[in-house]
């Protein structure tokens, strides 16, 4: 007779459960890192204008780049390509965010390492950084603002397609691209060239997405941008963390732009809603949920539960037989006891392994909403500097910094923002000016902004009260501006 813990003649069910066991451990612990394959440090440095000295708006990516390698590589070139921009190097942005552009499309493309980064055991945030489809949208973006001083206007072109085409691609799912902001540049840039029936083709499709949108006269050699606003946030919630939701983090007290050139005014018309890019696919609102690794997890926690009963179980049932002196029932109640054991183990160890946690890094330095406005001027005589004005729902000012200017042939793009990516320095104060060109023009509160900020929520489907920022969203604009009202005391007759 063998007792229940003697276990030298083993019952037939022990290999079994051995066996089980085994593979469930390799597979939870074969793949628990990624592999990813040794990069170079230091690749922001390398695309900097070699033997010059770094900007100190730049060396904070510099550094970052160096400690973190190409995990967040996509995330460190994108913002500092953007803070490029910002300081008016754009070929310095251009080869940035050139650079996170190839490692996006390396990305998509089933590269080995990006396939291992899809497995259950590695960490969303221990990936490399890719970023979400508005994300990657605005890589392009920017790129085509960089790539405008250039004199082929193709390259821009080109870059807004690859904008339109990430806009449409999640994880899982394509969806139709509803960025109205790329097909309106990109008709514009057509117009610049000459090539006008193409432009209408692409006005088209502005229209047909939002109908409210004004559509630049073929004339217009000057593209007018206004940046407002904190970009979007990302929160992770959920029983394991894999719920990915998007929250705006901007107030939204600023509702409109006016750009002043001299003593000309034009009103900006939005054109895009980031914080709407992000939250949406396709004009459908999403959360982004890691449903396959927390399934999996769940999944596992429940086999182990659930083995863990059946081996408590089967052990009273060995311990009954054993008493009884059933030495066969008992054997196989205790193998099929080690069985549940050690699948109970094995799956706990598959739980612990699981990593369903969404990955919330994101692009802080992007703007909650983009405006837009064209005009034709005499590019041959020496231009006064653009400003831009930020207004609130009354259309009063707040606030003005004079914007940056490029150059291609016969077309020029001017490009300002509220929030500074880089240094607060990079963008002059112009409120004093500003001010003085809308009381002269406006007398006080612009009518013409309140307008065009009640066309703006129409056609974004928006409040013009001030927005509540969502709660629990980080606020990590690191810029440390704030805009305020600026009282000019005493206006010209």
């Amino acid at each position: 007779m063998r007792s229940i813990a003697d276990l030298s003649a083993p019952p037939r069910f022990v290999p079994l459960a051995l066996t089980c066991a085994l593979g469930l451990t390799l597979s939870a612990c074969a793949t628990s890192g990624l592999e990813s394959k040794p990069v170079e440090p230091g690749r922001i440095e390398q695309l900097l204008e070699p033997n010059a000295e770094v900007p100190s708006a730049l060396r904070p990516f510099v550094l970052r780049d160096q400690e973190q390698g190409r995990r967040d590589r996509v995330l460190n070139e994108a913002m500092a390509g953007l803070t490029a921009l910002e300081l008016s190097q754009p070929e310095t942005a251009q080869r940035l965010l050139s650079d996170a552009q190839a490692l996006i499309e390396t990305i998509y493309a089933n590269d080995p390492v990006a396939n291992r980064a899809r497995g259950n055991f590695v960490p969303e945030a221990d990936k490399d950084f890719k970023g979400d489809p508005y994300e990657r949208a605005m890589v392009g973006y920017y790129l085509a603002l960089a790539d405008f001083s250039d004199p082929d206007l193709d390259n821009a072109r080109a870059d807004l397609r690859f904008a339109e085409i990430q806009d449409t691609m999640s994880a899982a799912e394509t969806f139709q691209s509803d960025m109205v902001i790329m097909p309106f540049i990109r008709g514009w840039l057509y117009n610049c060239s000459g090539r006008t029936a193409r432009a209408k083709d692409e006005f088209s499709a502005v229209r047909k997405a939002k109908p409210g949108i004004k559509i630049p006269a073929a004339g217009d050699n000057v593209l007018l941008i206004g940046e407002v606003g904190q970009a979007p946030g990302k929160i992770a919630s959920g029983r394991h963390q894999e719920e990915l939701r998007y929250g705006r983090r901007d107030d939204g007290r600023i509702r409109g732009v006016t750009f002043t050139q001299g003593k000309q005014l034009l009103t900006g018309q939005q054109i895009e809603d980031v914080y709407w890019q992000a939250s949406t696919r396709g004009g459908r609102a999403v959360d982004k949920i890691l449903a396959g690794k927390a399934s999996f997890r769940s999944t596992a926690e429940n086999i182990a539960t659930g083995a863990a009963v059946f081996a408590q179980i089967s052990a009273d049932l060995a311990n009954d037989a054993a008493r009884r002196n059933n030495s066969d029932d008992a054997g196989q109640y205790a193998g099929l006891a080690l069985l549940g054991m050690l699948v109970s183990v094995g799956s706990d160890i598959a739980a612990a392994s699981t990593h369903p946690e969404a990955d919330t890094r994101t692009w802080s330095s992007l703007p909650d909403r983009i405006y837009m406005a064209t005009t034709r001027t005499d590019l041959n005589a020496e231009p006064a500097p653009w400003s831009l004005g930020f207004h609130d729902a009354r259309g009063e000012l707040q606030q003005a910094v004079e914007m940056k200017t490029f150059r291609s042939g016969a077309c020029m793009l001017v490009w300002g923002r509220q929030y500074p990516a880089g240094h607060p320095s990079s963008w002059a104060d112009s409120s004093l000016h500003h001010e003085e060109v809308i009381h002269e023009k406006c007398k006080g509160a612009c009518n013409a902004v309140t307008e065009q900020a009640t066309l703006d929520a129409k056609n974004f489907n928006t409040s013009l009260a001030p927005l509540a920022a969502t709660a629990g969203v980080p606020d990590n604009i690191e810029s440390g501006v704030t805009f305020r009202r600026r009282i000019f005391p005493t206006y010209p007759d």
